[in-house]
């Protein structure tokens, strides 16, 4: 057979493909011989039942940012956050110093990496950076996590966040600051180790004392600096100095945030306790941060799967919105994840990763491709293809029907939307043998 005679039989093979599977509306397919059964084409929205849950525990320890702020009047209530930090003693790098020496001033430099409100307004940070008071172990950390903070003052200062490229930078008080150059110059035991170290100051709380709403993210380790500015006389008798500093940053200290958020004015405010699912309710929220999450029950796929016995799914589509407006400047979650759950209202952790409807095409039971739905700003909705996983519930190969409509960022920000219950949607597209 030449190649054109090839051609010709698998571009009609191929055309014969296309037309089969691009029918979506009802309807008859199939030639006019009588041995050919037609096909029928149709379309079905599956039911949904829907809840919220309130998860019990967000990690917030050892991430990019740590959040601090305040913000008032969102549809998920009233949020705070404060942050907590340690600091690393450096040791190895400490200068010798001498009795001529002069600390000459102390500042904390940081970058921000995340902004609620990315609006021009409500950009001024008031920055306060107290001292723990009490020890601050390496341990795991999560948004309802508190350490005591005490009266003392360690630095304060008002900056405005113009872009997530900039280095902003706070005064630290002299005498905390002396305090420590002079016991690096006395060869004081406190600051030989990092032990010794974090006896003595075990951390920074950091919190926004001002009238902006907003909730700023602070950037962590390498990128949290306290930097101690001091002069040396020069050796050559012109009565000159050099400028020296002392770097210390956050590298391999814990931090983590604590963050609340106060749903009494909201339409959320019976949401009260963690892991327990409310399914009355008129709306329904998603927030990343402080842990809501919609809940959904897939269990009609299986009424769907005994109706409609052989048929051939091709295309199960779900989608979430139109989204509840939000306030210039406020973005909801740019992807959403659909996490599998229990009764218990918990994720499920697989070595490591959170169990997940798998994307089109993978191994279903992987957990190395989880689902994305994307957010499209134009219609304010998400949308992707589940179409893998509705053939494998239908072909008894894998069924769960409760998951979870999570954040994909769900560490790393206080986005959220609200969302009403009509606005959710599995739609499949079938065929079969009529």
């Amino acid at each position: 057979m030449n190649l054109l005679a090839k051609i010709r039989i698998y571009g009609a093979l191929l055309l014969s493909l296309i037309i089969f599977n691009s029918c979506e509306e009802k309807g008859d397919f199939g030639l006019s011989s009588d041995d050919v059964e037609p096909i029928e084409f149709n379309s079905e929205n599956i039911s949904l039942s829907t809840g919220i849950v309130w998860l019990d525990s967000i990690n917030s320890a050892n991430l990019s940012r740590i959040f601090v702020g305040e913000h008032s009047g969102s549809d998920f209530g009233d949020m705070t956050a404060k942050g907590y930090i340690g600091l690393d003693l450096n040791e190895n790098s400490h200068p010798v110093l001498t009795a001529d020496d002069i600390l000459d001033s102390v500042k904390i430099n940081f970058g921000i990496n995340f902004l609620y409100d990315t609006s021009a307004v409500n950009r001024a940070l008031n920055l306060r950076a107290y001292k723990i008071g009490e020890a601050f172990p390496s341990d795991r950390y999560i948004t309802r996590s508190e350490l005591i903070q005490s009266n003392e003052l360690i630095a304060s200062g008002d900056v405005q966040i113009d872009n997530f490229d900039s280095v902003y930078s706070i005064d630290a008080e002299l005498s905390w600051a002396q305090e420590i150059f002079d016991g690096i110059r006395d060869d004081n035991a406190t600051f030989d180790t990092q032990t010794a170290f974090d006896a003595f100051f075990p951390g920074f709380v950091l919190r926004h004392e001002g009238s902006s709403e907003n909730i700023f993210g602070i950037n962590t380790g390498a990128n949290f600096e306290v930097v101690f500015y001091y002069s040396v006389p020069l050796t050559d008798g012109s009565g000159n100095i050099a400028n020296r500093t002392i770097t210390m940053t956050g590298v391999a200290q814990p931090s983590f945030h604590h963050f609340t958020s106060d749903r009494s004015a909201t339409n959320f405010a019976f949401v009260q306790e963690t892991s327990v699912e409310y399914n009355q309710v008129s709306q329904l929220v998603v927030q990343s941060g402080i842990g809501l999450v919609t809940k959904l029950d897939l269990s009609d796929l299986e009424r769907f799967a005994n109706v409609n016995d052989g048929a051939i799914v091709n295309l199960a589509e779900m989608t979430i919105g139109p989204i509840g407006e939000l306030p210039a400047g406020v973005s909801p979650p740019t992807t959403l994840l659909l996490l599998i759950t229990d009764d218990r209202n918990t994720v499920i952790s697989d070595g490591g990763a959170l169990r997940a409807i798998q994307e089109d095409g993978v191994n279903i039971i992987s957990q190395n491709f989880p689902l994305q739905l994307r957010y499209n700003e134009t219609d304010r909705t998400y949308t992707a293809s589940i179409t893998s996983y509705v053939r494998a519930y239908l072909n008894d190969v894998f069924r769960r029907n409760d998951v979870f409509i999570y954040p994909a960022n769900m560490n790393l920000s206080t986005n959220g939307f609200t969302l009403e219950l009509d606005n959710l949607e599995i739609k499949i597209f079938f065929s079969q043998l009529r």
